[in-house]
């Protein structure tokens, strides 16, 4: 390729404008402000709608949506080329979707496993899983630390450390040392004994 074929595709690139940094119209700052009001109060309305499901801790399935919602979000914020109504659309669609895909997981119990995972023992009865730390790649120190956080100071007083769906590690303890419970003193009021049921003591 000779320099005189190369001359005309670097002034067709150098003619390419750029987009500008800090300003480019008034028209593009009100469309912009306009959708993000617009879309604000309609994406509020539709996980109001769709219930507390959708605004429920994040495990896999859920944070999915909720990237995907943020996406769709920006997009018909900032984009030229995604108008509100076709924002709006995708944004209810992926809604349905996971509205639909809860109710399966609610009803079937093999659908709940494939869509949200299942819990995973960490740590039974004081002793670690070391098969399950690799897999769920945690430490046993984060281990430690979830123990920690619960005010308990021995491992071997922990039953089981769970990692739940939503990432989060659940910490069932008893102690195993003698001692008095912290409990000793706690009553239930007579009258909330009997608003729960229990037969008044015969005089």
């Amino acid at each position: 390729m000779c320099s005189s074929d190369i001359a005309p595709i670097l002034d067709v690139h150098s003619a390419i404008p750029h987009p500008p940094f800090f300003f480019e119209s008034w028209y593009n700052v009100g469309r912009t402000v306009t959708l993000s009001v617009i879309g604000f109060a309609a994406l509020f309305t539709m996980l109001r709608v769709s219930g507390k499901r959708t605004l429920s801790k994040l495990n896999v399935f859920d944070f999915v949506f909720v990237v995907a919602v943020g996406s769709v979000f920006a997009s018909s914020i900032i984009s030229k080329d995604v108008t509100l109504v076709e924002g709006l659309a995708a944004l209810g669609t992926l809604i349905v979707i996971q509205l639909v895909l809860a109710e399966l997981a609610a009803r079937y119990p093999a659908a709940e496993r494939l869509i949200n995972g299942e819990p995973t023992l960490l740590l039974s009865h004081g002793k670690f899983i070391p098969g399950a730390l690799r897999k769920e790649r945690v430490t046993e120190e984060e281990v430690r630390a979830a123990i920690r956080e619960k005010g308990v100071t021995r491992v071997e007083d922990v039953d089981a450390v769970i990692m739940e769906n939503d990432g989060t590690l659940s910490v069932a303890w008893e102690s195993k040392k003698p001692g008095e419970s912290s409990l000793v003193d706690a009553k239930v009021p007579a009258k909330g004994g009997a608003e729960q049921g229990s037969k008044p003591a015969a005089r």
